[in-house]
């Protein structure tokens, strides 16, 4: 009985090098496999992506008789600015994608205090030049929503109107499907009701999950 035990055990010993060596071919191979598919499919932007950004810029309101006005020429402060798309990719150097975009800006000019949120829904496209560089083109519906406080009375406006966006972006990939980028571009909103535009220069700075 002893010695059937020593057997039984010395078997067992024999192989346990060999299941090893079979574990770790077997391991080899998959994480060889699992590289090569990240890697057919990696940096790629075609299909579904979804990305977030945070930025500012500044702001102004033109129009026809007063020009810059409503406290956003003055010394051109800042307004926060926020982005979120969701598209798909054509192919490697294009993607076309829907688009949200806000900008929101509180201006205290004495006793006058004027808030901003102005809108944008854009269908969008960046077409990639050079590896990451990339020209944003959008078009959309714009909306704003405009209070005014001066002394005890507050003024509230609100208007559909349209958007038109031209920029520059430059984005680089963290892994196979995370990629940084950043955008400057310039914004026109179109009010019709008020007879005036507004305009946003800013940058964003966000992150794309493609």
């Amino acid at each position: 009985m002893a010695a059937l035990t020593k057997q039984n055990r010395s078997k067992s010993t024999s192989l346990m090098p060999r299941a090893l060596a079979a574990l770790f071919i077997a391991g080899f191979v998959l994480m060889m496999s699992s590289s090569a598919f990240a890697l057919d499919g990696y940096a790629d932007r075609k299909g579904v992506f979804v990305g977030l950004g945070v930025g500012g810029g500044i702001g102004a309101v033109a129009n026809e008789d007063d020009g810059i006005t409503n406290g956003l020429g003055d010394g051109r402060k800042l307004g926060l600015s926020l982005h979120g798309i969701i598209g798909g990719g054509v192919n490697k150097n294009i993607v076309l994608g829907l688009g949200v975009n806000t900008w929101i800006r509180n201006v205290e000019q004495g006793s006058q205090d004027y808030h901003h949120q102005h809108w944008n829904f854009l269908a969008n496209g960046n077409f990639f030049l050079i590896d990451g560089l990339y020209i944003d083109a959008g078009a959309g519906l714009a909306y704003a929503s405009y209070d005014a406080t001066i002394g005890p009375v507050t003024q509230t406006y609100n208007e559909m109107g349209l958007a038109l966006r031209g920029g520059l972006g430059y984005e680089f990939f963290l892994n196979g499907t995370h990629a940084l980028g950043m955008n400057v571009g310039y914004t026109r909103h179109f009010y019709f009701d008020a007879d005036a535009a507004f305009d946003t220069i800013g940058a964003t700075i966000g992150i794309r999950w493609y």
